[in-house]
């Protein structure tokens, strides 16, 4: 076990520790926000025919040499297709066919001429204009070809990715399970929300925000609130162990006699990776393997609970579902004002971003109420180790908590 190490440490041994679960198949419709667990091949061609890109006339390009307004080219008009209909029709010199966007283009055609550059008379086609070889024709297999690889590994699924293997032919695929994790609220002072509170007790918000937040990655939570004994922890774990993923423990970690929860841990099959990260706040994390489970120990302050989860559990839980990279998105944004940390550790700052003139800027947060701060914050300031501040009007990268402001005036 490694005790007070740094944060990019931590995170690293976190992220390489944990590998993800196995996979489910999905219809397409379930897949947005999930995470491939193969790579996807298509299963046909798109398009799977030559296909007019216009409504207009397939032809024989040579016939419309020297085509213009004032000497306009006269072909027979055979017929007509129509996107998602077959024809034995054929294009031949001097004939023509109409077709719509998206029809078949018929045997014999080369080109297609855009209906405002023609004239119909009866069964005479009038072309005011030239139409060179592959003229608006989409090729078979121009955006898709079968056998392609469309989507990989550890791709994250969009809408726009559903559409595209609904393209290729897929109705499902693979992608890795989520976690199911149990969230142990510890403390006898602690009461869930929505529960009268007594004198000198406090409503369970850490335990309450890390669900909120597991729930906008679709992971379930098994929420539980352990006494202040061995005997309440110990039973809370056993009676969980069998039936989630990983865990995530809020407060008792400190050390005080009080703090139960590495204690009923090193009682079991306990692996601690390590205690304590040169972090500010969140540092006295915890991070181990129970019966090989993800188990976050999390500090019992609501800023140090709410920083810890977020740089450090939060991206463990996603690793169980197949992130990689970065669990929120960085941008580049002007500090407003100067910022100070502890040069011996990694500090985060709440903030807000504005953005004026097109440009970004993150304005820290300076609320008295610690749970106001928290609440009001879109982006948090990090400053690494080893700095002591970052000057007003320099440029920082920003993690992103809410990338809604991006898109607000």
């Amino acid at each position: 076990m490694k005790k007070e190490i740094g944060f990019a440490e931590a995170l690293g041994l976190t992220l390489s520790s944990i590998t993800p679960l196995g996979s489910e198949e999905l219809p397409l419709e379930h897949l947005t926000g999930r995470v491939l667990a193969g790579d996807i091949i298509s299963r046909v061609d798109s398009p799977s025919i030559d296909a007019s890109l216009k409504d207009g006339y397939a032809l024989l390009s040579k016939d419309l040499q020297g085509a213009r307004a004032d000497n306009p080219v006269a072909l027979h008009l055979l017929g007509s297709v129509s996107a998602g209909a077959s024809t034995a029709l054929r294009a031949t010199s001097g004939r023509a066919i109409r077709v719509t966007t998206g029809a078949p283009l018929p045997q014999g055609a080369d080109a297609v001429l855009a209906e405002e550059f023609a004239t119909v008379s009866g069964h005479t086609l009038l072309c005011h204009n030239t139409a060179e070889p592959g003229r608006n024709i989409l090729p078979r297999g121009t955006d898709i070809r079968r056998g392609q690889t469309v989507a990989r590994t550890f791709e994250h699924v969009t809408p726009s990715l559903v559409g595209l293997l609904a393209t290729a032919g897929i109705d499902r695929a693979p992608v890795f399970t989520n976690p199911v994790v149990c969230v142990i609220a510890t403390g006898d002072e602690v009461v869930a929300p929505g529960r009268p509170l007594p004198e000198g007790m406090l409503y369970a918000s850490n335990i309450t925000e890390i669900c909120a937040w597991l729930s906008t990655y679709r992971i379930s939570s098994r929420v539980c609130f352990a006494g202040d004994t061995k005997e309440a922890l110990r039973s809370t774990i056993e009676q969980n162990v069998d039936h989630v993923d990983a865990f995530i423990s809020s407060g008792g970690i400190w050390g005080s006699e009080r703090d139960l929860i590495l204690q009923v841990l090193e009682s079991r099959s306990w692996k601690n990776v390590y205690h304590r990260v040169r972090m500010g706040p969140g540092k006295a994390i915890t991070f181990g393997f129970l019966e090989g489970k993800p188990f976050f120990c999390l500090p019992g302050g609501p800023p140090s609970n709410e920083m810890a989860f977020l740089q450090i559990a939060l991206p463990g839980v996603l690793r169980m579902r197949g992130h990689t990279g970065s669990t929120f998105p960085m941008v580049t944004a002007r500090l407003a004002a100067t910022v100070r940390g502890v040069g011996h550790w990694t500090q985060f700052i709440h903030a807000k971003i504005e953005r004026t003139d097109g440009r970004l800027t993150v304005v820290p947060l300076q609320q008295k109420s610690r749970l106001q701060s928290m609440a009001g914050k879109d982006a948090l300031i990090c400053i690494p180790e080893g700095y002591e501040m970052l000057e007003q009007g320099a440029l920082v990268d920003v993690q992103l908590l809410d990338s809604r402001v991006l898109h607000t005036s």
